[in-house]
């Protein structure tokens, strides 16, 4: 009894020590090992939307942001800028930005997307990206009205580009 209690022991020591070497330690060697493609590790948890939009604006009411990978190192970005009235110029700037592994940072030029004389404003830019890097977009959505400038910032969820 006794040394079927010590050999059990042991092969569950042998078993433990296997685990530790053969399971991977690090979430970018458990990226890579789970066939999700990714180069660095996943962004920290955030709220999928994050922005701020004075409630006090005379005019600039809300924004929208989604992001879309194409699967061809492109995404797609669609914004959405909403004035309580028609005003003179409506329209939002766009920023892409890459997880590092450790902080986003923007990458290519800004773009800027408007419209004259609405309410209401919609349009999309295609910007290009790296496979297996996880993107996101910042962008300014903001109107200009009779001398009056008002901007509110809308960070998107993030994706990783296949």
């Amino acid at each position: 009894m006794k040394i079927a209690i010590k050999s059990l022991g042991t092969i569950t020591a042998i078993i433990l020590f296997l685990m530790l070497i053969l399971v991977p330690t690090t979430p970018l060697a458990s990226a890579k090992k789970n066939g999700s493609g990714a180069l660095t590790t996943p962004p920290t948890p955030e709220f999928q939307i994050m922005g701020f939009f004075d409630i006090n604006n005379k005019y600039l009411d809300q924004g929208d942001v989604s992001i879309r990978d194409n699967s061809n190192q492109t995404a797609t970005i669609t914004v959405t800028t909403v004035a309580k009235q028609s005003v003179q110029k409506i329209g939002a700037t766009v920023y892409l930005q890459k997880w590092t592994g450790t902080e986003w940072i923007d990458v290519g030029s800004a773009t800027t997307l408007s419209g004259d004389n609405k309410s209401y404003f919609s349009n999309s830019v295609t910007k290009t990206t790296t496979s297996g890097y996880y993107f996101r977009t910042r962008t300014l959505h903001w109107i200009n009205h009779s001398g009056v400038y008002e901007q509110g910032e809308l960070i998107s969820g993030h994706i990783l580009v296949k």
